[in-house]
């Protein structure tokens, strides 16, 4: 038994798919099936069902995947434990415009620094987007602004709640104001983020339920833009208060605060529960929890 033979039967239970598998181990997929077909004389079961196109683990190949995730885990921990310091290889990382304008710079720039060895990939989509691309295995992780997800195929590593706020710059005729209406707020013109959005949806969704809606006159991907917009217009937005801080504690923007209306977010990095967690991951999540200031449940989450 063959530590690539491994590697081969992990990355074809992950993707359900032989041809994919070649593909990103850079093996042909005639070197792919002769692997499996020899893991599978060695062992003496079949790992896989083919049915057609379709590739599913067998019961038998469901209980060696476990342990062959376990196996490698230990051979990469020996190694790292004999080995200096350093990573290499590569992070396939999905997140959405808003996080990847304020938090991944500072983050992107010390990972760096610390790993020059690992090449970064950063994909910014839609939460709906990202997800279906973890489900592909394309993704080794993403980082969203949500609601909570509940999923059983996923683990979060980190999660953390935030608010989100109507915001306008400092000299807009509503700030300051106590006894402001929603819908005082809504004849105003408003700035958004683009229509599928997490906070934008969350916003919407809740505007319908009180059969309102709201029209903004400029909506825009970069939430840069949005907040440079805010601070030489007279309109109004809906936006991560995190992402607005600095410039809230600098008196340039101003929160606008409607009784019984609160929102929040969900900050959540989340992994597919089969993914074998490289060490190169595992530095990502602890500088994340680091540089953020997260504090992680033990109860909840997995330590890595």
């Amino acid at each position: 038994m063959e530590l690539r033979e491994l590697t081969t039967f992990i990355t074809i239970a992950q993707t359900q798919s032989f041809s994919k598998a070649a593909a990103l181990l850079n093996y042909s997929q005639a070197a792919v099936t002769i692997q499996i077909r020899q893991l599978e004389k060695e062992l003496g079961v079949q790992l896989f069902d083919r049915l057609g196109k379709q590739i599913t683990l067998t019961n038998r190949g469901r209980i060696f995947y476990d342990y062959a995730l376990q196996i490698l885990s230990l051979v990469s921990e020996a190694s790292n434990t004999i080995a200096e310091e350093k990573s290499s290889g590569s992070l396939h990382i999905g997140t959405i415009d808003s996080l990847c304008d304020s938090i991944f710079p500072s983050l992107l720039k010390k990972y760096h620094r610390l790993h020059p060895s690992v090449t970064l990939n950063i994909v910014t989509e839609t939460p709906a987007v990202l997800m279906e691309m973890l489900a592909r295995n394309e993704l080794d992780f993403v980082y969203l602004l949500d609601e909570q997800i509940f999923d059983d195929h996923l683990v979060k590593v980190i999660e953390r709640r935030d608010r989100v706020v109507f915001a306008a710059c400092a000299s807009h005729p509503l700030a300051g104001r106590s006894d402001l209406t929603l819908d005082e707020l809504l004849s105003y013109p408003f700035i958004l983020t683009e229509k599928d959005a997490s906070y934008r949806r969350l916003l919407e969704q809740r505007l319908l339920r009180l059969h309102k809606t709201i029209e903004p006159y400029l909506q825009a991907r970069r939430t840069d833009l949005i907040m440079h917009m805010l601070c030489e217009d007279m309109a109004v937005s809906f936006l991560p208060k995190f992402l607005i801080d600095d410039k809230l504690k600098a008196g340039v923007l101003t929160e606008l605060n409607i009784d019984d209306f609160q929102f929040h977010i969900w900050h959540q990095v989340i992994h597919h529960k089969n993914k074998w967690i490289t060490r190169e991951m595992k530095f990502f999540f602890e500088l994340l929890r680091e540089s953020l200031s997260f504090k992680e449940d033990s109860d909840t989450h997995p330590s890595y």
